[in-house]
């Protein structure tokens, strides 16, 4: 049975000795004020009526011995005495009503400023946020509704992987971090008049008056960078993060708080793109790419059911014979007749999660293609990218297993590219499931080499067969000497490993010489051919097949 709530408000509790303060107030003071009456009213009479028997008590023994000079002064020795009493009672009455007066005051002045204090903290607790005190969200619209017509400049900014160092570290952990990063933005922007709000999660709003000079403002934001790139301590580790930002100016960019935060927010979103640690300000061109990006979206989210996407086969070579050695299998996208660029919707499908479907499609449009050729007796390996969001998506392995079953084909013909990523995500978890698609016969590769952060601890223990140095580093690497450097210690590296090595984006006979003269194993490139088609992909193979027959 599980429980959803739709809706919740959040209610500080009040201290036990405020209880009293949850009826309401008037009628409470009230019933106070009425006891007071009732209590003095109670008092006065008694002490009436106390007078009232003494004076009859003297009256009547007065007016019997009015005759007896003798009675007279009897009777008025004894009334002093009574009366000195009377007088007495009466003083003790009032002192006691005193008491209690200034007591019930007392009472009454410590719990209006009791309600006061508690009304003062519910106040503060409802325009801030509770973990950083800083003002939250609602608060910060609020502020901007009532900005003056004077410039200011609005800045959204988020901590780059804060969702990777929480899955890691805890969110415990995560809210001690939030606390003190955002303790260090606060004092940084203030230092150039700024304030600072949190909005949710790890992102946070900054609000400045535009100063006259715009180096100003660039300083400014390159403080916070600063702050938050001092490495953050805890229990001996030191965590590094960075900051990305998105600024606009009021009143240019908008003056409703709605215009303003969607523009910060698009500027925002293209730095996070960028990769983070920077600083985007906004334009009207951003609106017009998010708007794209957006169309785009929409677009490949019907592409497969549209017959839009298919694979191309770029063949790589053996560099000791030259012979063709396997394939790597490209998506593309045929939209309206022409094909996308592969810039303009990898990385979109990645963000937007629909890699996840398009990576399955692409593995099982390979495996078709492994079944036919493999039917054909001229088998070869296909490479196939996983992303990793796809390598840690539900169902991967089990997808991966059913494939194999259905297509019947040689498992070591399908070799899959992995990125240095998935070893960032989780790298103990990724090691046990390379090691279960091992044990299915897979070839496994390391894809892009050199351009991540992998630890080679972590690679030295991952069931692999190949590395794949980025074509990046294979592009200048005949005129750059740290890109030569960082090729032939790759190349070493693969083989000190037991690993072979193949470069992509060799488009040169010099590229390909000096890779040789390495002892690279393989490469792919332009050089030796473009990406083809499926039906050219069989010539070729079919080609190939009949040169070395002959």
């Amino acid at each position: 049975m599980r429980t959803v709530f739709h809706h919740a408000t959040v209610v500080p509790s009040l201290p036990a000795h405020h209880r009293l303060l949850r009826l309401p107030y008037a009628r409470w003071c009230v019933h106070v004020l009425l006891m007071l009456v009732i209590a003095a009213s109670i008092g006065l009479s008694v002490v009436m009526e106390r007078a009232s028997s003494g004076i009859r008590s003297s009256i009547g023994p007065l007016l019997e011995q009015t005759q007896s000079g003798e009675g007279v002064r009897q009777t008025i020795e004894a009334d002093g005495e009574a009366a000195e009493k009377n007088a007495l009672g009466i003083t003790r009455l009032v002192h006691l009503f005193d008491l209690l007066a200034l007591l019930s005051s007392g009472f009454l002045l410590y719990h209006v400023r009791a309600r006061y204090r508690v009304e003062q903290q519910l106040a503060h607790h409802a325009g801030h946020d509770p973990l950083t005190g800083l003002a939250h969200r609602r608060a910060f619209e609020a502020r901007l509704r009532g900005l003056p017509a004077t410039p200011h400049a609005v800045v959204l900014g988020t901590i780059d992987r804060f969702n990777h160092i929480v899955g890691g570290l805890g969110h415990s952990f995560g809210d001690r971090m939030i606390v003190g990063l955002l303790g260090r933005i606060r004092q940084a922007a203030e230092c150039s008049g700024g304030e600072v709000y949190r909005l949710d999660g790890a992102n946070f709003a900054v609000l400045y008056q535009w100063p006259r000079d715009s180096a100003q403002f660039e300083a400014a934001l390159s403080a916070l960078r600063d702050e938050v790139g001092v490495p953050y301590s805890w229990q001996g580790h030191e965590i590094f993060t960075s900051l990305s930002l998105g600024a606009v100016s009021y009143p240019l960019h908008g003056r409703e708080p709605e215009a303003l935060l969607r523009n910060a927010d698009a500027a925002l979103q293209l730095a996070r793109r960028a990769g983070g640690d920077t600083v985007v300000h906004y334009s009207e061109e951003i609106n017009a790419q998010a708007t794209q990006r957006i169309a785009t979206e929409s677009a490949l989210r019907h592409a497969i059911e549209r017959g839009e996407l298919e694979l191309h086969y770029q063949p790589q070579q053996a560099l000791g014979d030259d012979a063709l050695v396997g394939f790597e299998a490209l998506l593309r996208w045929r939209r309206d007749g022409q094909l996308v660029p592969p810039d303009q919707f990898i990385a979109l499908a990645e963000e937007s999660g629909l890699i996840v479907p398009i990576g399955a499609w692409v593995l099982e449009q390979a495996c078709r293609q492994l079944q036919a050729w493999q039917r054909q007796g001229m088998a070869l390996p296909v490479a196939v990218n996983i992303s990793p969001r796809q390598f840690a998506a539900p169902g991967f392995l089990a997808h991966l297993e059913a494939l194999l079953a259905e297509s019947g084909i040689d498992p070591t013909l399908l070799e899959l590219e992995i990125t240095e990523g998935v070893m960032m995500e989780d790298a103990e978890g990724a090691i046990a499931l390379l090691k279960r698609l091992r044990a299915l016969g897979l070839r496994l590769a390391i894809d892009d080499f050199g351009t991540g952060y992998s630890s080679l601890a972590y690679l030295s223990r991952f069931p692999i067969d190949k590395l794949k140095i980025d074509q990046s580093f294979v592009r200048n690497m005949a005129s750059v000497c740290e890109q030569r450097a960082i090729v032939q210690a790759t190349i070493g590296l693969g083989h000190s490993l037991g690993l072979s090595v193949i470069a992509e984006g060799v488009e040169t006979d010099e590229q390909r010489s000096l890779l040789c003269g390495w002892q690279c194993d393989q490469i792919q490139g332009y050089y030796y051919s473009r990406p083809l088609t499926a039906v050219a992909a069989s010539r070729f193979l079919q080609d190939s097949y009949q040169q070395q027959a002959a």
